[in-house]
């Protein structure tokens, strides 16, 4: 897909970056970025949402079953689900603050130092992702921050990893912690690692809770959007996690009182399924 993606921009934008790759390394250009959202829309597709139903064809009887795509779940349970995770945003800036805090052994400081200039550089270009002038890349960024990912990342860690951790191991908590740490690592974002792990395993109790993909599919979907809209209508700064050494007690008590109200929706949910894990 991503050999797709070279072609379309080498024919249909009319730029060569096979012979000038380096087009792509410049972020002050408009065009540069606008290629690198597309190349990023095209990788999403190519490498999370299609490799999820070709693997689920091969190695089950139905896919939709693998998958878990054909449950219904009632709007009471969407609702809690979608109060979970935005209750659960400020437990997990919380998460990015003592995420960013967290140091290397010194006999690693080199190391350290090229995670941290990898993620300035992470952010930098989210950054410029997140930036909208109109309504129209508004909803391009939605689509490609958030309904994209939402769909492909939970349909292949939660759909399929998930599933295949816990066959494994036959145990539905290694299931799920397995595949959030696979689902935080594979963003190569050691200094976000801890919150993107949180998110991962709220996603997948939630799948094993409801047996529907739909609500982590939900649930990813609104948490992405958040961020685009805090991005448009106030400062992509705010979405971005930025390092720093201050945390106000306002902010802890914001995080830990919606830790408590995601835990009880959490509660209502398992309560409402009927299950305990």
């Amino acid at each position: 897909m991503y050999v797709i993606g070279i072609l379309t921009v080498q024919f249909g934008f009319k730029v060569n970056i096979i012979q000038n790759p380096e087009l792509l390394q410049d972020f002050q250009n408009y065009q540069a970025i606008k290629l690198l959202k597309f190349l990023q829309l095209i990788q999403s597709v190519g490498l999370f949402v299609i490799p999820p139903f070709i693997i689920a064809f091969f190695i089950y009887h139905s896919v939709s079953d693998f998958l878990r795509i054909r449950k219904k779940t009632g709007i009471y349970t969407i609702l809690l689900s979608l109060v979970v995770i935005l209750a659960y945003i400020p437990f997990s800036n919380l998460l990015s603050y003592v995420n960013n805090q967290l140091n290397l052994p010194s006999w690693l400081h080199s190391i350290e130092q090229w995670m941290r200039t990898s993620e300035a550089n992470a952010n930098q270009l989210t950054l410029l992702f997140l930036k909208a002038d109109d309504i129209y890349e508004l909803l391009y960024n939605i689509l490609l921050i958030a309904i994209i990912p939402a769909i492909g990342e939970e349909l292949l860690f939660r759909g399929v990893f998930q599933r295949l951790f816990t066959e494994w191991f036959k145990n539905i908590h290694w299931g799920i912690w397995f595949s959030a740490i696979l689902f935080s690592a594979i963003h190569f974002q050691f200094f976000g690692f801890l919150p993107r792990l949180f998110l991962g395993v709220v996603f997948g109790y939630l799948l094993e809770l409801t047996g529907s993909i739909w609500i982590p599919i939900a649930t990813h979907l609104v948490n992405n959007l958040v961020g685009v809209l805090m991005a448009y209508f106030y400062s992509a700064d705010l979405v971005v996690n930025q390092p720093t050494q201050t945390l106000s007690l306002i902010e802890v008590i914001y995080a830990l009182l919606g830790a408590i109200i995601g835990s009880l929706c959490f509660w209502l949910i398992a309560r409402k399924a009927n299950r305990v894990l």
